[in-house]
């Protein structure tokens, strides 16, 4: 391995190509960092999850790869609200060790691995006559979010966050909806709209006005399994969508326009750091591509602390 990585090197040195050296600091330290979450998760209290009356069921999907961070983003979610259904959907990456540390970190944790989820959802898939969803299934790793989570749910709210997310203090404007229960649910607003279809092919399927500046990594919902019909409907005429990076989110905005009465949530629920690094507090932090190792620097000098000094 060492020498392979001379050997890279030397050939970007011919090159002289100074964008392959950034890239090298960046996963670099990113490595030293994850190493350092890992040692300090060790000292932090294990979260027991309650699950006394929950009325919320927290899922991410995460592999071997960002682990750690997985455990960082749900540890930062528990600290505020522990009295929720946590489901761990992996993607056929993890290790007894890294179940067994979920077990240990968060007690009560439901972890749902995917060889087994693989023939169970398909099978309820087929069952429901859904074709054009069992296709987006098997290939389509993100479809687990649409299809895995919303099966599994214990409760009627959802709430589905990215490996990459991290909260600094109490999410009050998600946990006031799922009390209230006044709204069908909210999201992280992105900075643009990244959708797989132009407004021409959305209006075909939703001809109310689509919700702006969408994004799926933050994201709490109602929905139900009506919701698969509506996937298998769009992919019955739109098959050339599967391949699509931004195809579960903007299959959940869809819907979610359809179905109406969402919030989009307010600055301080922030994403790629623009509102935090104009010296604004902020209640959650989406890190996307390109924050390099922001992520792993804030929650081990920034949110840790927190946790600490709470003792």
């Amino acid at each position: 391995m060492i020498n392979k990585i001379i050997k890279k090197i030397k050939f970007e040195l011919q090159l002289k190509n100074s964008n392959y050296y950034e890239r090298i600091s960046h996963k670099l330290f990113k490595t030293i960092y994850q190493h350092i979450i890992h040692n300090k998760l060790n000292l932090l209290t294990p979260i027991t999850l309650q699950k006394e009356n929950a009325k919320l069921t927290l899922a991410i999907l995460a592999n071997k790869k960002r682990f750690y961070e997985s455990v960082a983003t749900l540890y930062s979610f528990c600290f505020w609200e522990s009295n929720i259904y946590v489901h761990y959907h992996e993607d056929g990456t993890l290790t007894e060790n890294e179940i067994n540390y979920l077990e240990k970190i968060f007690p009560g944790i439901t972890i749902f691995r995917r060889a087994e989820q693989n023939l169970k959802v398909k099978n309820i898939l087929l069952s429901k006559g859904l074709d054009h969803c069992v296709k987006l299934r098997d290939h389509f790793l993100f479809s687990i979010r649409s299809f895995d989570m919303l099966i599994e749910k214990k409760t009627p709210y959802l709430l589905q966050i990215d490996s990459d997310v991290l909260f600094y203090s109490k999410p009050n404007e998600i946990l006031d909806i799922i009390k209230e229960k006044n709204l069908s649910g909210c999201f992280n607003k992105d900075i643009v709209n990244a959708y797989t279809f132009d407004e021409a092919t959305i209006c075909k399927y939703v001809p109310l006005p689509m919700v702006s500046n969408f994004n799926a990594g933050l994201f709490l919902h109602d929905f139900d399994e009506t919701f698969f019909d509506f996937v298998d409907s769009v992919m019955a005429k739109e098959p050339q969508a599967a391949t699509s990076w931004h195809l579960e989110q903007t299959l959940f905005a869809m819907y979610a326009s359809y179905k109406g009465n969402f919030l989009g949530l307010p600055k301080n629920y922030d994403l790629g750091q623009k509102y935090k690094k104009a010296g604004n507090a902020v209640i959650s932090e989406h890190y996307v591509q390109g924050t390099a190792y922001d992520f792993h620097k804030d929650f081990v000098y920034k949110i840790i602390p927190t946790y600490i000094n709470s003792k």
